[in-house]
């Protein structure tokens, strides 16, 4: 990395993520980053994203179609990991080798076994950043939430419920048409890959977080083998915010109007999130007392903005494999204990 510009930054995988995820979030940080290489084992969509990245760099950006080459190259820093989940340790590996800092795309691996791996890579290469891209980690709401919490804003906090329904349409949701989500290599299908998210987030407010209940349904399989839990748990707590219960169901075959409410009861009233809105409840009427509106920023930004603050500073990155590491294990936990409770509601 040039002292005086910024990080040399190699996509790996120019599919989905890449192109509606990450790259608007990497354009808008031109002093950060810069695109000078990327990958896809298939021509089409390599060349397509190369070609995408250079009209607005004004400049040709060169692609390859193995990995391997991207990463012998002189003119990348960093990689951005943006493949099937069971993928991520291999290509890590092979990054980690030709000193490449690393960003992998969310869950860290496939299973345990390859996340723990994954950590193992990171104490052998100390001198390299490594990271998750969990981008429920940087959602400015989630943190106004603890920091309310904290201050006694709703009293003690006693119980937290997070409902995600969801009608995921493989007709109309691209991700739900990707082959490897479809017949997918790694526990729980959706309901892993989604519900990572919403692990990260509540790890990080509540603390870690233990299995107390489980229970798990297959309502699609078009969209994989998963896509309905309902979790009850218990954390461990965090500083100014003690252990409490809580539950999270996650449904991405409801039809319907979609949800996705977080609400968190206190002793002296309710706390909710929805979007990026955050309400407060101190009122036995009901009416919020305090409604606080955030960008609606997806935390691409803000998590690319800690890989360049790691690489460049030295500083820790939030979103760690460590951390990424917990989520992953947490949701699969919830989805063991939930084995023998697995209900068949499949749609006609």
């Amino acid at each position: 990395m040039s002292e005086a510009g910024p990080v040399k930054l190699g996509i790996i995988g120019c599919g989905i993520a890449a192109n509606e995820l990450h790259w608007p979030a990497i354009e808008t940080l031109r002093e950060e980053f810069e695109i000078t290489r990327v990958c896809n084992h298939t021509q089409e969509k390599a060349s397509r994203f190369a070609g995408r990245v250079g009209k607005a760099y004004g400049r040709d950006v060169p692609y390859v179609l193995d990995y391997r080459d991207l990463l012998a190259s002189d003119d990348v820093d960093a990689v951005s990991v943006l493949l099937p989940v069971e993928l991520n340790r291999e290509v890590s590996e092979a990054a980690a080798v030709a000193g490449k800092h690393i960003l992998v795309e969310k869950p860290i691996a496939e299973n345990e076994a390859s996340a723990a791996a994954l950590l193992e890579l990171e104490k052998k290469h100390p001198h390299l950043l490594m990271m998750v891209a969990e981008q429920f980690r940087y959602r400015r709401v989630f943190d106004d939430l603890g920091e309310r919490l904290r201050s006694g804003a709703i009293g003690t906090p006693y119980f937290a419920e997070w409902k995600v329904w969801q009608h995921v349409d493989p007709a109309a949701n691209p991700f739900a048409r990707t082959a490897w989500r479809i017949d997918h290599r790694y526990e729980g299908g959706f309901v892993t890959d989604a519900g990572v998210h919403n692990v990260a987030a509540l790890r990080d407010l509540l603390g870690d977080l233990e299995t107390a209940g489980a229970m798990s349904a297959s309502v699609n399989p078009a969209i994989g083998r998963t896509d309905t839990l309902a979790w009850l748990f218990r954390s461990g707590g965090k500083p100014g915010i003690p252990p409490l219960s809580g539950s999270l169901h996650l449904g991405f075959s409801v039809p319907g109007e979609p949800v996705d409410r977080l609400t968190v009861l206190g002793s002296k009233g309710t706390a909710v999130v929805e979007g990026a809105e955050l309400r407060i409840c101190a009122a036995s009427s009901g009416v919020p007392s305090e409604i606080t509106v955030h960008e609606r920023d997806a935390g691409y930004v803000a998590e690319y903005r800690d890989f360049h603050a790691g690489i460049a500073n030295g500083t820790h990155p939030r979103s760690t494999f460590g951390e990424a590491y917990a989520d992953l294990i947490t949701i699969l936990g919830a989805l063991r204990t939930a084995r023998g409770w697995v209900a068949s509601a499949r749609t006609p």
